[in-house]
């Protein structure tokens, strides 16, 4: 086993609390992501295999009633009525009703089905990500031991007071995440009136933006007021907006908290090179959604290695990609940043896995100097 393998073996990265919550959170979505794609592949068979059914009952239907059809044909010769004499007889006509409408009931049935469970998963959904917040408020608050507390906030609405409580109070810069917010909010409307009205909507401005922004995913009848969601499509939008949401919700706090859990990964990863180095002044040269550019000093505190600086750029890619520029001169340096490269960056990709909620690839390049 490699040296530096053999480090992490035996070294666990300490997480801190909201570290915790986030990685407990990301499971929980991961859970329901699965559910509803499982549910809904056993959804689409059954709902396949009963319309072949239907199908294959009807082709051995129409073969029989063709038989009569056509003898029926050659017995009434060329008689004006002969069509609708052998049709009566056969029944072909009746039984490709039958066929239609049978088929049109399964297809209710189904997609009766689709809605009523979409609903459920928005509904757990809304619920997980409302008490997730909440609690990532309180958690904040007693780790920065904060005299103003959640419960001082409106809590009629947890979505809101705690975005605003991790805004006003710990200082998050909420920005970013106002796209996100906005769907919230739109979900919130649909859930409450879901939940409180059953599925009965009044046709107002935040419908209509709902109704534009997802178009044939949900329909609505404006006699009757009902809504209905139409496309797995739907649910699944939001699924990707609340993992991105909670990815950049975590990249924000950490900010809040001086890149406490960013260094904290560096610190373990850089580790297994010397267990008495250290990471300094760290900083972002770049920070967007889809690409983090780290600059850091790694302090040796020791003979064996010399100080030496970093320069690491992670950006999201469709393939891990690696690139390695060392200008250390430094032997066992260089042995460490190559053994990572022939991983790929396996060890140092965990360095940001915690606020990866998408399961992202990762185009890496150091630069060491």
């Amino acid at each position: 086993m490699n040296k530096f393998t053999f480090y992490h073996v035996l070294n666990e990265k300490k997480e801190n609390n909201i570290e915790k919550i986030f990685q407990e959170i990301k499971n929980q979505i991961i859970i329901y992501h699965r559910q509803f794609n499982l549910t809904l592949k056993s959804y689409k068979k059954e709902w396949n295999d009963e319309l072949k059914k239907n199908d294959d009952s009807y082709e051995k239907q129409r073969k029989k009633s063709e038989k009569i059809y056509n003898k029926a044909i050659e017995e009434y010769g060329n008689d004006v009525y002969a069509h609708t004499y052998a049709d009566n007889a056969s029944g072909l006509s009746v039984i490709a009703h039958q066929h239609q409408s049978t088929k049109e009931d399964i297809d209710r049935e189904y997609k009766e089905f689709l809605d009523l469970y979409s609903k459920s998963i928005l509904i757990a959904l809304y619920s997980l990500n409302e008490s997730e917040l909440n609690r990532i408020a309180v958690v904040s608050s007693e780790i920065l031991n904060k005299k103003i507390k959640p419960s001082h906030f409106d809590s009629r609405n947890y979505l809101i007071s705690s975005i605003t409580y991790l805004n006003l109070v710990i200082e998050i810069e909420t920005e970013p995440l106002e796209k996100y917010i906005t769907s919230f909010t739109q979900y919130q409307h649909l859930r409450n009136g879901i939940v409180h009205n059953s599925s009965k909507f009044k046709e107002d401005k935040t419908l209509k933006t709902i109704q534009s922004k997802f178009k044939d995913a949900i329909s609505f009848n404006k006699a009757t007021g009902n809504l209905r969601i139409r496309k797995a499509s739907f649910i699944k939008d939001y699924f990707q907006i609340i993992k991105e949401f909670y990815e950049n919700l975590l990249w924000q706090i950490d900010l809040s908290q001086d890149s406490i859990i960013i260094k904290n990964g560096l610190n373990h990863w850089i580790k297994a090179l010397n267990d008495k180095a250290e990471v300094e002044q760290f900083k972002y040269g770049k920070f967007t959604e889809k690409e983090k550019l780290l600059f850091f000093k790694v302090k040796s505190n020791n003979e064996e290695i010399r100080d030496f600086d970093l320069k690491i750029t992670f950006k999201k890619s469709e393939n891990r990609i690696f690139e390695l520029t060392d200008q250390t001169g430094d032997e066992l340096i260089n042995e460490f940043l190559n053994y990572e490269k022939k991983l790929e960056g396996d060890y140092l990709v965990t360095v940001i896995k915690p606020f990866d909620f998408i399961y992202s690839n990762y185009s890496i390049k150091i630069l060491a100097y």
